[in-house]
């Protein structure tokens, strides 16, 4: 007897689980909150240019050079803060570098990627940073095609609307990316 008794109980336990359950339907106009890409289709991507300082925003790396901290953000540039006094550390440029991921400091040089290139730089005058050399198609173009560091949905990118050089926040319907 508690052997039937614990069947029809457990098979109960079931069909009230089961009809607690919502089915996914496909909703093609359903708006959640997700990122969304932002694209350049500028033709200057290849320009370093110093900019004055500006918040820092989407931060990656850390290098500390003569006195100075370089701080890599996402896809934008470097930060540049004079860590003279490192009670009162002062932002002093932004190299604006367009599709930056990643960077490091050897010597006097400092080495970004910038969109699918590598520059090198020379960054022993800060009053005067300088390109000294380019190497050239060195980073896939494809690693861009999903946030970094992300979970959740995105909107697929559109190579013909340019390259991605960052990703904001938005309210997307019916995304078909995730990860």
């Amino acid at each position: 007897m508690k052997t039937i008794l614990f069947k029809s109980s457990f098979f109960a336990f079931l069909l009230l689980a089961f009809s607690a359950c919502e089915v996914d339907t496909v909703d093609e106009d359903r708006q959640i909150p997700g990122l969304k890409p932002v694209y350049y289709s500028g033709d200057d991507w290849f320009e370093v240019r110093v900019e004055e300082p500006h918040s820092l925003r989407n931060l990656g790396k850390i290098y500390y050079y003569n006195k100075h901290i370089f701080v890599s953000e996402l896809l934008q540039g470097v930060h540049i803060i004079n860590n003279n006094d490192p009670n009162n550390p002062v932002p002093l440029k932004f190299l604006k570098i367009i599709g930056a991921k990643d960077m490091a400091v050897k010597g006097d040089f400092l080495y970004v990627d910038n969109l699918t290139d590598m520059v090198v730089l020379d960054i022993r005058d800060l009053e005067n940073i300088k390109v000294v050399n380019r190497v050239e198609n060195i980073y896939p173009q494809e690693e861009l095609g999903s946030p970094e560091g992300y979970s959740g949905y995105f909107e697929c990118v559109d190579a013909t609307k340019g390259v991605v050089v960052d990703w904001e926040e938005a309210t997307l319907t019916d995304p078909k990316c995730f990860k």
